[in-house]
């Protein structure tokens, strides 16, 4: 991350409104690139890593949500969704694709500001925690923290962030059931209000890339009481 001026990308089909948040944005000291359709937002989130992402659902050529999941693949930066839709069901739908906030237009300019102020400080934080360790060796796993890769028999894993985060999580309480609530709000950084199947979309995902069902060494179980634990086998 930038310390000075994070980058933010704000794609938002609505111009006017746009170049509002992006002014207040500015003000407060954050470095500010727009796109205003899908196709704009496609070329420039390829050119340039962002600090965080806040993204419209609806666009005129596309929708934020299959935007965000296309960048998930290189990028755990934080993501706001910006909407006019209020339905809970939309929320989740945001949720899964990748975000991390989701504020429904109208939005308070007070309250936009604190959401982002909140998530990239949740971000230099989390990248200070992982750094404090280096290498965390469990079985045929091996985690790497200042880089966020584990890898099994040596092998990269190629983990997202989140899912890092998550198995970090895990291992550092071996052998200790964590309920879905408590990886939720670790990785999320938020209390969870929604069903428990973003995490069992992320554990299932962290379970394939590991190979998991392939090393006598180590298992992420699913607990008797709807959690998860990682052993040592």
């Amino acid at each position: 991350m930038n310390k000075e001026h994070p980058l933010i990308i704000l794609v938002e089909d609505d111009q006017e409104l746009a170049r509002l948040n992006a002014r207040m944005l500015t003000r407060r000291g954050y470095e500010v690139r727009l796109a205003f359709t899908f196709a704009e937002a496609e070329k420039l989130i390829a050119g340039v890593r962002a600090d965080l992402y806040v993204l419209d659902v609806t666009l005129p050529d596309g929708n934020g949500l299959a935007l965000c999941e296309k960048f998930r693949t290189f990028t755990d930066a934080p993501v706001i969704f910006l909407t006019g839709k209020t339905e809970t069901k939309d929320k989740v739908l945001g949720l899964g694709a990748g975000g991390d906030y989701y504020l429904t237009k109208p939005v308070d300019k007070v309250e936009f500001l604190a959401v982002v102020e909140s998530l990239l400080r949740r971000t230099k934080w989390t990248n200070e925690k992982i750094n404090e360790a280096a290498v965390i060796t469990r079985g045929t796993l091996t985690l790497k923290i200042p880089e966020s890769k584990a890898f099994v028999n040596g092998v990269d894993a190629g983990l997202t962030r989140k899912e890092f985060s998550l198995l970090l999580l895990l291992v550092q309480n071996e052998d200790k059931e964590l309920t879905s609530e408590q990886l939720y709000e670790y990785v999320w950084n938020a209390s969870m209000f929604i069903d428990t199947g973003i995490i069992r979309k992320h554990i299932s995902q962290l379970k394939r890339k590991l190979q998991e069902e392939n090393t006598d060494s180590f298992s992420i179980l699913n607990a008797y009481g709807g959690g998860y634990l990682f052993t040592v086998k």
